[in-house]
C-alpha cells in the first residue's frame, strides 16, 4: 500500500471533512519523518516510503481512533449553565418590573421584551456556535471597514437621542476586543515590530471611536484593558516571536500602570489631562470615598451599602429600595437578587457565573490554534472584567457606571453581544483539534513570490 492509498483508507474512517485535512497533513509528516529515517539507515526511496507507510499501522483501525479524538465538542455544561442563568435574569428582570406600579408601560412590555432579546442573543450564539470562527480571519479587512464605516454613521445620527448614542458607543468598543485577537494573529511571528504594529491599532482604533463621538465610558476602558490583556496572553504565548518574557513584562507594566496613571490625574490633577466630565471625576471620587458625596454622587453606592447591610440569608420577597432607581433593571440586579432571595442564592449565582468564565477562560487558553486561542482569551476576558465591575458595584464597592452583567441585565445590544462573545468562546471549544490553522491569503503568498522572484 503505498501512501496516497493508505491516507485515502485513514480519512475515509473520519467523519469532519475539516479533520480530514487536519489529519491529512499530520500522517503525512510521520510518514516524511519515518521516511527519513530509513533513508538514513541505507534503504532506497521506494522501500523507505514503503516500509514508514507500514509503520503506521491498519489505516482503518487508526482512522478509526482519530476520528473519536477529531470531532466536534461540546461542553454540556457550559450550555446548560448558560441556560440556568439566562432564565434566572429573565425571572429577576420579571420581579423588578411588577414592582413599577406607577409605570403601565414597564410592567407590561419589559417582561416579555427581557425574553424575545435573550431569545435573540441565543440565536446569535448558535448561529456562531456552528460557524468557522476562521472566517473572521478571511474577511478581517472587510469586517473591520464594515466596522469603522458604521460606527461612524451611527455615532452620528440625528435620530438617535442621549441614551441610544451612549449605548452605542459602548457596543462598539465592546465589538472591537475580538476583531484585536485577529488582528494580533495577523501579526504573528513579526515579534517587536508585530506588536508595536498592535498597540498602534489599538490607539488609533480608540481615536478613531472619541473622535467619532463615542463618550468616555466604562466599556471603552474595559476593551482598551481586554486588548492589552490579550496582547499579553499572545506575547506570552509567543505569537508574536523574538523575546516573549521581555514583551509580556513590557504590557503587564503598562496595565498596571495605565490604570495607575488614569486614578493619579483624576484625584491629584482632577482629570486636567483626560478632560473627563465632572460627574465621571466625581464616580471615581465616589469610590475611594462615598460618604463623603452621600448626598450627591454617593447616593446610590450608599443605598447598595444600606440595603446590603440589611440582607438576609434567605431574602424577603422585595426588591427593596436599590430596586426603585431609574434602571435597576440594567444597573442592579444582583443586589434586588439578594434583597428578594437572599445573600444565599446571590453568592450561589455568582460562583455560576464565575464557573462559567473560568471554564471559558481554561478552554481559551487550551487551545493549541494560536486564532483560536486569542479569540477565546479575548472574549473570555472582556466578560470577565466586565462581571467584575458589575459584581463590585452590586455590592457598593467599586465604580457606579452604567454597565451590563452577561444573563442577568436588561437591553438588546448586551444580550446580543455577550451571546456573540460565548458563541465565540463555544465555538472554539466546539473546534478543538478540528480546524487547522488558517492559511496566508493568496495575495500574501502571491507578494512573497513577487518579492522573491525581483531578488
Amino acid at each position: 500500500m503505498n501512501r496516497t492509498e493508505y491516507l485515502k483508507s485513514l480519512t475515509e474512517q473520519i467523519r469532519n471533512k475539516h479533520a480530514r485535512t487536519l489529519v491529512a497533513e499530520e500522517i503525512t509528516a510521520h510518514i516524511e519523518d519515518q521516511k527519513e529515517a530509513f533513508l538514513l539507515d541505507g534503504k532506497s526511496d521506494e522501500e523507505a516510503e514503503a516500509l514508514a507507510v507500514k509503520e503506521m499501522g491498519n489505516p482503518v483501525d487508526a482512522g478509526l481512533q482519530l476520528d473519536k479524538i477529531h470531532r466536534p465538542k461540546t461542553d454540556v455544561w457550559m450550555l446548560g449553565a448558560m441556560l440556568i442563568l439566562t432564565l434566572i435574569g429573565i425571572i429577576m428582570q420579571s420581579i423588578i418590573c411588577r414592582q413599577y406600579n406607577d409605570n403601565g408601560y414597564i410592567q407590561s412590555t419589559y417582561h416579555m421584551k427581557t425574553i424575545w432579546y435573550n431569545a435573540i442573543g441565543l440565536f446569535v450564539m448558535a448561529a456562531v456556535y456552528f460557524a468557522d470562527y476562521r472566517l473572521l480571519y478571511r474577511y478581517i479587512w472587510l469586517i473591520y471597514g464594515a466596522y469603522l464605516a458604521g460606527s461612524f454613521l451611527f455615532l452620528h445620527s440625528p435620530v438617535l437621542d442621549y441614551t441610544r448614542h451612549l449605548l452605542l458607543g459602548q457596543s462598539v468598543s465592546i465589538l472591537f476586543v475580538p476583531l484585536f485577537a485577529v488582528f494580533c494573529y495577523r501579526l504573528r511571528g513579526q515579534k517587536a515590530k508585530g506588536l508595536l504594529k498592535a498597540l498602534g491599532l489599538l490607539c488609533f482604533n480608540t481615536l478613531f471611536l472619541l473622535l467619532a463621538g463615542t463618550y468616555h465610558s466604562a466599556e471603552m476602558a474595559l476593551s482598551i484593558m481586554a486588548c492589552l490583556l490579550t496582547l499579553c496572553a499572545a506575547s506570552f504565548r509567543g505569537i508574536f516571536g523574538g523575546r516573549k518574557k521581555l514583551q509580556t513584562g513590557v504590557l503587564l507594566a503598562s496595565i498596571i500602570g495605565i490604570p495607575a496613571l488614569f486614578l493619579g490625574d483624576v484625584l491629584l490633577f482632577q482629570a486636567r489631562f483626560l478632560h473627563l466630565a465632572e460627574y465621571q471625576i466625581r464616580r471615581i471620587q465616589v469610590m475611594f470615598n462615598p460618604a463623603a458625596f452621600a448626598s450627591e454622587a454617593g447616593y446610590q453606592t450608599m443605598l447598595v451599602r444600606e440595603q446590603l447591610q440589611g440582607a438576609s440569608l434567605i431574602g424577603g420577597g422585595t426588591i427593596g429600595k436599590v430596586g426603585e432607581l431609574a434602571g435597576a433593571w440594567c444597573d442592579y440586579v444582583l443586589i434586588c437578587l439578594t434583597a428578594y432571595f437572599g445573600l444565599i442564592v446571590t453568592f450561589l449565582v455568582i460562583g455560576i457565573i464565575a464557573a462559567y468564565f473560568m471554564r471559558a477562560l481554561h478552554v481559551s487558553l487550551m487551545q493549541s490554534s494560536r486564532l483560536g486561542f486569542l479569540l477565546g482569551v479575548s472574549c473570555s476576558v472582556i466578560l470577565i472584567l466586565k462581571s467584575i465591575v458589575y459584581v463590585t458595584m452590586n455590592f457598593g464597592l467599586g465604580l457606579t457606571v452604567s454597565i451590563d452583567m452577561p444573563f442577568l441585565t436588561f437591553g438588546l445590544h448586551c444580550a446580543v453581544i455577550n451571546f456573540l462573545f460565548m458563541g465565540i468562546i463555544l465555538s472554539v471549544y466546539r473546534n478543538t483539534n478540528l480546524l487547522p490553522e488558517p492559511k496566508e491569503m493568496p495575495w500574501q503568498i502571491r507578494l512573497r513570490i513577487e518579492r522573491a522572484a525581483g531578488k
